[in-house]
């Protein structure tokens, strides 16, 4: 550190500096790379990025191709891809879906055999977990049932600060014969570093289109419905990453709820509701002001989509200003929606093919990949 400033003040310079100079700083001295390395620093620099809303990125997964793209908002123009070369078959990672988004690493799955792919973008560091997710779960007879038009299950991926632990989870709708054929849910939460897995049954079916979760407050969300009682109408379920329980947040009250079509996301650091209003050509973006509160559930804009031309959309996040959003029109356009504006303009990545790719905002940071100890 330098003797003529104060080594906590270099730390609160360094902590506010992006994490792409942080990386350079590392070479400046063995003293600058134990402070940057040090757990501690990293937590707060994670910290003060989620505060001041900076260091995001957009990561984008290619669905027919083997490559990854990383778009770093605080520069702009400056889109990556990367590969990861020591996989056993690097064919694999045509096959990988997302899982979900914690503290700047993205957990990714193999849909044929749910091995799991851990990736910092910012490092390049990356943890290929084969086996790591049992392909059944405890007492499940199929993973997947045949009787409705829902299929397939809901992921999601985040850190538990008290175990200090990462976990994933994996919700499957499974086909019970004991029940008659009664369909039931069972979740499978797995931590990352010490391998412990637990399995549980939940009232609720999360339909295909819903099957990323939504982190936040420390809790993954998804859309769901109650398979026992199909009058009971869709609401957020909710599990508590620290204190490892359910619950469920109700939706904003809509003025007939078969008439709409859903979708969940993060703008900020809030819920966001897209709302496919079908009969008048009319979508709306709805936020949760107040977490938790069914009342403070607001409509902050509405888009055409007869102007766009899109049949699904899905917001990703707010630009720096906030004053536009990111959208993912069909899985193979990105435009920036002016909300006072109400324009939108097309934004094209250069290198990045666009057929059809899944996208999400990821925290830029230099948390460590967990290890895998086998």
């Amino acid at each position: 550190m330098s003797h003529h400033i104060p080594p906590e003040i270099v730390i609160e310079i360094l902590i506010r500096a992006p994490v792409q100079t942080l990386i350079r700083c590392r070479s400046v001295s063995k003293q600058w790379r134990a402070t940057i390395d040090d757990p501690d620093f990293i937590k707060r620099q994670i910290n003060h990025s989620f505060k001041t809303s900076t260091n995001n990125t957009l990561f984008i997964k290619e669905e027919y191709g083997q490559q990854f793209f990383d778009y770093d908002f605080d520069c702009s123009g400056s889109c990556v891809s990367m590969e990861f070369r020591d996989l056993p078959n690097s064919s694999l990672t045509r096959s990988f879906s997302i899982v979900g988004s914690s503290n700047g690493l993205i957990c990714l799955r193999n849909e044929s055999n749910d091995d799991i792919l851990i990736v910092n973008p910012s490092t390049r560091k990356h943890q290929w977990m084969p086996g790591l997710l049992p392909l059944k779960f405890h007492s499940c007879v199929n993973l997947t049932w045949d009787g409705t038009g829902f299929r397939g299950s809901g992921y999601g991926f985040g850190y538990d600060r008290v175990s200090d632990d990462y976990k994933i989870v994996r919700i499957a709708q499974v086909h019970n014969p004991a029940n008659d054929g009664f369909l039931e849910s069972e979740v499978l939460i797995c931590k990352v570093k010490t391998k412990i897995v637990r399995a549980v049954k939940i009232p609720f079916v999360v339909p295909t289109s819903h099957r990323m979760a939504v982190l936040v407050n420390e809790a993954l969300h998804w859309i769901a419905f109650r398979y026992d009682d199909p009058r009971v109408s869709d609401v957020i379920v909710v599990y508590d990453l620290v204190t490892d329980e359910f619950r469920e947040y109700p939706l904003p009250k809509l003025v007939d709820d078969n008439r709409f079509g859903m979708d969940f996301g993060l703008l900020g650091t809030r819920l966001c509701l897209f709302v496919d209003h079908e009969d008048d050509g009319v979508d709306a973006v709805w936020v949760m002001k107040e977490y938790g509160v069914k009342e403070s559930w607001t409509e902050l804009f509405s888009i055409s989509y007869t102007e766009l031309k899109y049949a699904y959309v899905r917001p990703l996040g707010f630009s720096k200003r906030r004053l536009e959003v990111l959208l993912e029109l069909d899985g193979n356009r990105l435009v920036w929606y002016d909300i006072e504006k109400k324009k939108a303009e097309h934004f094209v990545l250069h290198g990045l093919q666009m057929t059809h790719f899944t996208a999400t905002i990821l925290l830029r940071s230099l948390a460590p990949v967990p290890a895998d100890t086998n």
